[in-house]
């Protein structure tokens, strides 16, 4: 990246970023980075002006924010250094080539300090053993380093030691100049650097467009100053699509939404917001969130009627059911199975049955769609998502999760356990006869559906009551306090979401299961599913320490993602697919996702 000041930034993708800036910066500037005023002595300033020696001192005064999983600590010494030393300086093939005096690099030594750059190496190698890599990338550094100073390397990469594979139509040069190779300086000279740098370099008659090789002839188009690949679908304004056609010409037109409101573009397909529609959550142990807001515990594990159409002939009717699981010592109670009755099919989902529906007690597999579109099921994220052509909506993460939406003109038709949804809070928990309930229990009771042997409360000995010393822990940020962190993951839900609701349930289900962290991201998980149910756009809060989602062959987890779009059934008709995006696994390119895996398009099902 440059800029027309002077200053310029690189990063390899990976573990190295350089910054370059010019003189007129000295003294200006402070970080990690240091000041720039030509004296060594007072680099390590920290934020508040002060000076220190110790590293990580200066790591933490200059920290943006928290991650979770994140340590603070830089495990300087490794303890196997001697051993990894002499291993390095006797292995012909690693850390030593950085240094060797006839090596490939010995133009360099006398601009770039080697020894620096093998120390790193050897201290790389010996954290990281088994890893070739790293040796590897420290190299490429040192690279990097000479090329940027103007000096010639020598061919270091051999097929058995540091090689690269480069995609088709390229191979790999140690002293390249590609941009002048690239489809977007047909249309605008690039500036290019003078200095060459190692990679990867199209093949003759080929030339760059995005991060593909490509014959001139399939270039893509620059429509206001951006670069487009040939055939790719664009969105340049909230009210624009247009796609780059070939011979570099740009194709567009007017897209809207109703009513004006803004739509914006996700994973390829134009989505305008939703209309203010009714939510009822069932979510994790006992807890429920009604129509009109209001938060309520029912700690029985029963079978019961989440909502159903009642008193009305102006509205479709329907009804919904939840059976929760019975609940054992330090278990939380989830949701066993979810039941759907309208246009006279039974749809039932199954607790952790992924693909697969009950559609009048016979199997089919995901997507199923009724009646010319009447009813449709898809995999969506994590879990399923049923649809009516009447706006209900239904998801069941097929684990502890069910989110119930429902148009506007449901208004004052419905009763269960979702209440009435009348606009009004006081009114909410009304029995099938239509007086208040004097308390939870019998509200809950009241909606019980008769065929299963359950139980309608949790006794002391199976729910014990969290101790004051227990929520201290969990409150904390690599707890359930994420969820309320004023700067984290989710503050864009804030506003929209309550998140006191979630948080209290998180506290309540984490300490029951004794703080079993598959409670602990479930629990998360909740929130961010309703935040994105809500077209929420929130940011990246898993990590490879903290709640990471394990993804089949061929995918990647993504926070924003569209099984549908992107099935084998998509192929087929894409506009029938479900509007949002949800976290979960999204297929590579060139894959599609079928039922449970993600194939090549050949092996799509019929």
């Amino acid at each position: 990246v440059e800029t027309n000041f002077g200053l310029t930034v690189t990063y390899d993708w990976r573990s190295q970023v350089t910054v370059s800036a010019p003189s007129t910066y000295a003294n200006a500037l402070c970080g990690l980075c240091g000041n720039y005023n030509g004296n060594v002595g007072d680099e390590m300033m920290m934020k508040n002006g002060q000076r220190t020696s110790n590293p990580d001192a200066l790591g933490h005064s200059w920290k943006v924010t928290d991650i979770p999983g994140c340590v603070e600590l830089s495990q300087v010494e490794c303890p196997a250094i001697t051993a990894a030393l002499r291993h390095q300086e006797v292995t012909k093939m690693g850390c030593k080539i950085i240094s060797q005096v006839e090596g490939p690099f010995r133009a360099c030594h006398a601009h770039v300090d080697a020894i620096k750059y093998f120390q790193n190496c050897v201290h790389d190698f010996c954290l990281f053993p088994d890893q070739e890599d790293v040796v590897c990338q420290v190299i490429a550094r040192y690279t990097a380093a000479c090329q940027a100073v103007g000096m010639n390397i020598e061919k270091w990469r051999t097929d058995n030691f540091c090689s690269i594979s480069c995609p088709a139509t390229s191979h790999y040069e140690i002293c390249s100049q590609d941009c002048r190779q690239t489809c977007s300086s047909i249309y605008a000279p690039m500036k290019c650097s003078e200095r060459c740098r190692e990679g990867c370099v199209c093949n003759e008659g080929f030339v760059l467009s995005g991060d593909e090789c490509v014959p001139i002839s399939r270039c893509g188009c620059l429509h206001q100053d951006f670069y487009y690949k040939a055939e790719e679908i664009f969105f340049p304004t909230k009210q624009e699509k247009c796609q780059c056609k070939a011979g570099g010409i740009v194709e567009c037109q007017k897209v809207s939404c109703p009513g004006g409101s803004e739509g914006k573009e996700i994973d390829g397909v134009f989505q305008c917001p939703p209309a203010t529609l009714g939510v009822c959550v069932a979510t994790g142990d006992r807890n429920y969130f009604s129509f009109d807001g209001v938060a309520f515990n029912i700690s029985g594990t029963c079978s019961y009627v989440l909502t159903e159409t009642c008193a009305s002939d102006s509205v479709k009717p329907f009804v919904v059911k939840i059976e929760k699981t019975a609940r054992q010592k330090r278990k939380v109670s989830g949701i066993q199975a979810l039941s759907v009755e309208v246009y006279g099919f039974t749809l039932t989902l199954r607790r952790g049955k992924r693909g697969t529906v009950m559609v009048d007690s016979i199997s089919h597999h995901l997507p199923v769609i009724l009646s010319n579109g009447k009813v449709q099921v898809y995999q969506h994220g994590m879990g399923v998502l049923l649809q009516t052509d009447f706006g209900l909506i239904i998801r069941y993460d097929l684990l502890h999760h069910v989110t119930v939406t429902v148009p506007q003109s449901y208004q004052g038709h419905l009763c269960g356990l979702c209440g009435n949804y009348n606009g009004q809070r006081n009114d909410d928990f009304l029995l099938p006869s239509g007086h208040q309930a004097p308390n939870m229990m019998v509200f809950g009771s009241a909606w019980k559906t008769p065929d299963v042997s359950c139980s309608n409360e949790c006794s002391q000995d199976d729910c014990p009551i969290c101790t004051e010393k227990k929520k201290v822990v969990l409150q904390k940020r690599n707890y359930c306090g994420i969820l309320l962190e004023p700067k984290g993951p989710f503050e864009s839900c804030h506003h929209l979401i309550n998140p006191t609701l979630y948080y209290q349930a998180c506290l309540h289900d984490v300490c029951l299961a004794d703080g079993d962290t598959h409670v602990l991201c479930q629990s998360i998980q909740s929130y961010a599913t309703s935040c994105q149910d809500a077209g929420v756009i929130i940011e990246a809060w898993r990590r490879p320490s903290f709640c990471p989602l394990s993804c089949p062959a061929n995918s990647n987890y993504s926070l924003c993602t569209n099984f549908c779009v992107n099935s084998c059934t998509g192929l087929v008709d894409a506009s029938k697919c479900p509007k949002k995006c949800v976290e979960g696994c999204s297929c590579n390119k060139g894959y599609f996702f079928d039922r449970q895996n993600c194939v090549p398009q050949d092996k799509c099902g019929c």
